[in-house]
């Protein structure tokens, strides 16, 4: 029998857990003891403001036309949708996970869709723009189910 284990990526742009489970499971118990924690990533950058991301260097020019630098707080979130996307494309070539659902608040579900490997876009069965870090356990999986 082939791999049979969904992954749970909850994120915004400064922190992320990922859950491993199996579907058919979480559906039946809906209980938050079918979601087994792997991960946990944070990336402190996203948090700090604006002004102290910046230099005091603006865009630049090119070919006679000014162009604008990528916001500080636009550039450290796509670093860390990077990073995300890159632990899911090792595990993916390890064959960790059958397929992923992917949650996330709408900027960063766009960061992430922007970057997204093909082999692993491939695998994706569900993404719900919602902001669910802040939940754990029993709120967590309670939310879960009303997308599933």
């Amino acid at each position: 029998m082939g791999n049979t284990v969904t992954w749970l990526l909850i994120a915004d742009a400064s922190k992320a857990r990922l859950y491993s489970m199996h579907k058919a499971r979480f559906l039946l118990d809906k209980h938050s003891k079918n979601l087994n924690l792997i991960g946990q990533f944070t990336h402190d950058a996203s948090r700090m403001k604006g002004i102290d991301l910046v230099s005091d260097r603006m865009g630049t020019f090119g070919n006679g036309s000014f162009e604008e630098t990528t916001l500080p707080k636009v550039h450290e979130a796509e670093q860390f949708a990077l990073e995300l996307l890159g632990h899911l494309k090792s595990a993916r070539v390890e064959n960790s996970y059958r397929d992923i659902i992917i949650v996330a608040p709408p900027s960063f579900m766009g960061l992430l869709h922007k970057h997204m490997p093909h082999e692993v876009d491939k695998l994706v069965v569900k993404r719900i723009e919602k902001d669910y870090t802040q939940y754990n356990g029993e709120e967590l999986a309670q939310n879960l189910i009303n997308h599933l």
